[in-house]
């Protein structure tokens, strides 16, 4: 079956789904008409709605659903007829922009090669596609709620009850932040407030919404207080501001810098063909490099620089900040005594090792165990090499595929040979080569058994009729996987075991450059909190505990330890945690344990903050310049290697080949 036979086969598969999986939804439709329910003909009227309960009625397709959803609820708490809907919406642009691009695939390549890298490509974009949405929808969030703030600031001026201020901005605010503000005014209303805000914060991870709630909830508990002639509580509210306005410009920036650099990444898989058309168009000798091993191998090569373009670019740009990852295939580790045995030994026998990989996954947030890190790490072995494997059996499948139905050798005579005494040829050397393979003829047995021929009319030409046999029949017993083949299978593999350590090695790096970022949080809720006369350091270290990401892990096992020494408990966590700008805050709490009271040792903290406010602006204003850089490097690596490797690179050596060999041929005749 050749290319344009699968194909042909693909798109029928693909159509025939669609053809059902429309059938399926009308019957579904029609079968559920007679419900008369008013909240089944609300959900009835709406097409999102529909697809949503038709898709959720299939496990694989609901899990999928799930996951989309569970990243909108985050940011929407609105209720599940809306999400529902919010949730097909994303799901139909994302999909409706790859059956485009499905189509542009299909009518632009013609071998199956490039449709198989065009569908992956497809694939990975559809999921950036949904992941744009989701962030598109935090950034308008994060806008309605830096107006939602001053509409709070407004009101609070008015009557000076936090609770009502939230209540009458309800009203004022947009439709999205609108239901955060009612479940922080159920939180801070309710009997049970503290624990209804640790489910809160379980619930919307952002940063600025938590600080908010916490910075309402002190003031209600303890009351507002004027400090320097300012309410603690509008002095607090202005910080937050400035933090959120400040995320607001980088994210703008951000946005502008990368604009349409992801396209320019992606670009130029979708043109491969149309670059191969073209060059074997013109200098139809090309067919040599584009229909051989070179051709998949630069193929291979490009997908793989585009993925790597793309995602890069699209780590650089997002938004989203590093969030506690799950891993379910362990659970097949835990489950398998004998291979957890196995691992665990692993463990053991490298102990040190094993140790750096726990605290570094604790570090990331990452929820997996060391033998569960270990089974990433041979999982990505075993891909890696049994890609390389098949990379490899292909690329002798394809040398043997031209040596036995390709006329490469002949195109230096197609002035002299026309297209139907080629394919005669070829058919014929076909025909030798498959009959006397690993027969172990030798330039006289093969000139006998030509001669014996009667096919043979020229006997004159049989001498450079065997060469050309001979030199086929020996490429093509030499295509087999070699020894040395299997040591590069085995480096692969080798590098694809290290992947997911490097992998947690960027994490580590982006957690880090986040440090400060966690430290500032931490200012704030030492601002809102160290003029209460009533708070404690174990109060505070437990505020600071609930909004740590990074540091939390130390923070908890202090608050663990402090029952049994204040001062050792937060020696050991300026230990844990050497990071400057964190040890003067614990240096600060050593001094407010039994020396000073909480407000004294934190009396720099205002002069300080604004040092470090402007430090990060300007840090921000370098880190986001320095993306869009490198952005613009990296988006242009996918089109250069392209033009190089997929155009110029056959071209330059094809002139060279053919150089040498006119030069040969002179040298025959002088």
């Amino acid at each position: 079956m050749g290319d344009r036979d699968l194909l042909g086969l693909l798109i029928g598969i693909v159509l025939f789904m669609l053809l059902i999986l429309i059938a399926a939804m009308m019957f579904s439709s029609k079968k559920h008409n007679s419900l008369n329910d008013k909240v089944n003909k609300r959900v009835k009227s709406n097409f999102f709605i529909k697809s949503y309960h038709f898709f959720s009625k299939f496990k694989l397709l609901k899990r999928y659903l799930l996951k989309i959803r569970g990243r909108i609820e985050m940011l929407d708490l609105s209720d599940n007829w809306t999400i529902n809907k919010k949730t097909m919406q994303f799901i139909y642009v994302s999909l409706g922009l790859s059956i485009v691009l499905f189509g542009v695939v299909l009518l632009m390549q013609q071998r199956l090669y490039y449709t198989i890298i065009g569908l992956l490509t497809i694939y990975i974009i559809h999921n950036q596609i949904i992941k744009l949405l989701v962030e598109k929808l935090d950034d308008k969030l994060l806008y309605q709620f830096e107006r939602f703030l001053g509409d709070i600031r407004h009101h609070y001026h008015e009557h000076g009850m936090i609770d009502e201020a939230i209540y009458d901005s309800i009203e004022e605010s947009d439709y999205e932040v609108s239901h955060h503000a009612e479940k922080i005014y159920e939180v801070l209303t309710s009997e049970d407030a503290e624990e209804k805000q640790a489910e809160y914060n379980d619930l919307v991870p952002n940063k600025y919404f938590k600080t908010f709630l916490a910075l309402c909830y002190t003031v209600l508990k303890f009351g507002d207080k004027i400090i320097d002639g300012k309410s603690m509580f509008l002095t607090n509210l202005n910080y937050l501001k400035q933090e959120i306005n400040l995320e607001t410009l980088r994210r703008r920036k951000l946005n502008y810098l990368f604009k349409s650099l992801a396209v320019i990444a992606i670009l130029p898989i979708f043109f491969l063909s149309a670059i191969e058309n073209w060059a074997k168009g013109n200098l139809p000798e090309l067919r040599v490099y584009y229909e051989g091993a070179y051709g998949f191998v630069v193929q291979i090569v490009l997908f793989i620089i585009v993925i790597l373009s793309f995602e890069l670019i699209n780590k650089m740009q997002s938004n989203q900040e590093v969030q506690v990852t799950n891993y379910s295939f362990q659970e097949i580790v835990f489950k398998n005594k004998r291979l957890y045995k196995t691992l665990h030994g692993i463990t053991l026998n490298h102990f040190s090792k094993a140790m750096k990989y726990e605290d570094m996954l604790k570090i990331t947030g990452t929820k997996m165990t060391v033998e569960g890190f270990y089974m990433k790490r041979l999982i990505y072995a075993s891909i890696g090499f049994l890609l390389s494997v098949i990379v490899f059996i292909n690329v002798q499948h394809i040398v043997k595929y031209n040596i036995l139905y390709s006329s490469q050798p002949l195109l230096v005579q197609e002035e002299v040979i026309n297209q139907e005494v080629e394919t005669d040829i070829v058919a014929f050397d076909r025909a030798y080569i498959l009959k006397y393979y690993r027969k172990g003829l030798s330039y006289a047995d093969m000139e006998q058994v030509l001669m014996m021929d009667n096919k043979v009319v020229h006997k004159r030409m049989i001498p450079s009729m065997a060469i050309r046999i001979l030199d086929k029949l020996e490429r093509y017993e030499n295509q087999y996987f070699k020894w040395w083949q299997l040591i590069i299978c085995i480096c692969i593999g080798g590098i694809f075991y290290y992947i997911p350590y490097w992998m947690l090695l960027f994490r580590r790096s982006v957690m880090y450059m986040n440090m400060e970022d966690e430290v500032m949080q931490f200012h704030t809720i030492i601002l809102m909190l160290m003029n209460i006369e009533r708070i404690s350091v174990e109060d505070l270290l437990q505020w600071i505990g609930v909004f740590a990401f990074i540091f939390k892990e130390s923070i908890q096992k202090c608050l663990n330890n402090y029952e049994n020494g204040d001062m050792r408990s937060l020696e050991q966590l300026k230990t844990d945690e050497p990071f400057m700008p964190f040890v003067r805050i614990v240096e600060n709490l050593q001094a407010a344990t039994d020396k000073i009271s909480i407000s004294e040792a934190f009396d720099e903290l205002k002069i300080e903050r604004g040092y470090y406010q402007e430090k990060r602006k300007q840090d921000h204003e370098m880190i986001v310049s320095k993306k869009g850089t490198w952005g613009k490097i990296i988006a242009f690596i996918p089109l250069t290697g392209t033009l190089i490797l997929y155009l110029i690179t056959p071209f330059i050596h094809l002139s060279i080949t053919q150089f040498i060999n006119y030069s040969n041929q002179i040298k025959v005749f002088l």
